[in-house]
Order: structure tokens, then C-alpha cells, then sequence
């Protein structure tokens, strides 16, 4: 039995290839991060050379990584986390303050995993990019139908070939929650400026609570509050219902 023979050439440039699809994923999803070789997925990687992923599940497992988690929803909160899994994973800032709330109660109630493959795995991301493109940034490219104030979210999101995404607060919270175009201008990320605005967040308790009190409940909190307030909801059984800007 005579085995296969292997080109060389051809497999030095199906590496190359590859490495360049990894460069390009990590620059997408992590947001021009500069990561520590520690840091990296590597068995991610490996499967992905090796062919035992496509580009969709690597950039999948890039996203859930413990590393992409400590930097974007760690270091930043429920809101921006949202914001930046839309730049990252389909490559658009959110339509309106309906779709926001509606990933920052999914990750609330349903965790970290589910509200990563709400992107991945959606309709949108597989009609836009498929299994075998890395996401890009797409709503800075004016295009037919597409309304002004997408236009500006989208360009108030991009930081550029070189800038960290990690590195800014939240962007459009008051952009979506008056469904008007983001300041033009980046905001200082000093707390001055997000904690002048308060979040409601209406959730549910798993059982009644006595008779004065109601099943569903509100709780008010600043944006620097909001991830503590949420995780004091979900450790005392609540389930959350919404959050709006208040």
C-alpha cells in the first residue's frame, strides 16, 4: 500500500492561510487587543488548523473564552458588553434599545455561553458571513435602506485599525434610550458621566413574597451599579423582565 504523498508547498500555504484566518479572527473579536501568549486560545486554534473547526466556531470559542470575558464584560458591565458583541460578532452597533435590553436580559437569565451564540449561531450572522468569513465591520459602509442614526452608532463604534475597544465606556446607552444619533464627539469614561444615567430593571421573583409585596418588582441603579444590582436579582431567584434607561 503506497501512502499519500503530501506537497510541501501546498501544506506550507494551507498554514499560511490559516494563520492569517486566526490573525484576523483575534483582531475582529478581541477589538485590536494586544494579548499575552497566555491568554490566547489556543486549543481553539489547533482545531481550527487541524480542521476540526470552522471559522464560525473558532470565532465562537474566541467570544466564550475566559479571556474575552474578562476584558469586555469583567471590566466594563452588562451594556457595553451588549454593545460590543454586536461590533464584534456581526460587525453592526444595535438597532435600538429594545434589542440592547433584550441581550443584557439573556445574559442575565440564561448566562454567558447562550448570550455568546445568540450572535454566532443567528441568522443574520450566517446569512452575512457563513461558516467561513471572519465578522467585519459593515454598518460604517453607508448602504441602501440604512437609516442616518445606524449610520452614526456605527461610526461612533469604530475605533479604528489600531484602537482597543476595551478601552472606552459605554457608547450608545443614551443614543438608544432617546433614539437619537450618538454625540460625534467620545465622552469621557470618567463615572461622572455614566452614573447621570439610572437603569430600571423590572424582574420577576420565583415565588410570591407575602401580601404587600408583588411578584414583579423594580429596581432602580446608576450604570455603575447595574452589574451588582442585576447579580443581587439573580442570587436572590429573581428572573429579569427589562431594563430600561431611566
Amino acid at each position: 500500500m503506497t501512502e499519500a504523498t503530501v506537497n510541501p508547498l501546498e501544506s506550507d500555504l494551507r498554514q499560511s492561510n490559516a494563520q492569517a484566518v486566526i490573525r484576523a479572527a483575534y483582531r475582529q473579536v478581541f477589538g485590536n487587543a494586544h494579548l499575552m501568549d497566555e491568554e490566547r486560545c489556543t486549543s481553539a486554534e489547533s482545531l481550527y488548523v487541524n480542521g476540526d473547526l470552522n471559522v464560525q466556531g473558532l470565532v465562537t470559542a474566541l467570544a466564550q473564552s475566559e479571556t474575552y470575558r474578562k476584558l469586555f464584560l469583567d471590566a466594563n458591565g452588562p451594556y457595553r458588553f451588549v454593545e460590543l458583541n454586536f461590533k464584534h460578532l456581526l460587525g453592526r452597533a444595535p438597532h435600538n434599545q429594545a434589542e440592547l435590553s433584550e441581550h443584557v436580559q439573556r445574559l442575565a437569565n440564561e448566562g454567558y455561553e447562550a448570550e455568546i451564540n445568540s450572535y454566532t449561531f443567528s441568522d443574520e450572522y450566517l446569512q452575512t458571513f457563513g461558516m467561513d468569513d471572519v465578522p467585519s465591520m459593515r454598518g460604517t459602509k453607508s448602504q441602501l435602506g440604512q437609516s442616518n442614526v445606524s449610520y452614526t452608532r456605527a461610526v461612533a463604534m469604530d475605533s479604528g485599525f489600531a484602537g482597543f475597544d476595551g478601552a472606552n465606556a459605554s457608547l450608545l446607552t443614551q443614543s438608544l434610550g432617546t433614539n437619537s444619533a450618538p454625540a460625534a464627539g467620545p465622552k469621557s469614561p470618567g463615572a461622572g458621566n455614566r452614573d447621570s444615567k439610572r437603569f430600571t430593571i423590572s424582574w420577576a421573583t420565583a415565588t410570591p413574597v407575602g401580601v404587600h409585596r408583588r411578584s414583579v418588582q423594580t429596581t432602580s441603579a446608576p450604570y455603575s451599579s447595574l452589574s451588582s444590582a442585576i447579580q443581587t436579582i439573580q442570587k436572590r431567584g429573581g428572573r429579569i423582565l427589562s431594563i430600561a434607561n431611566t
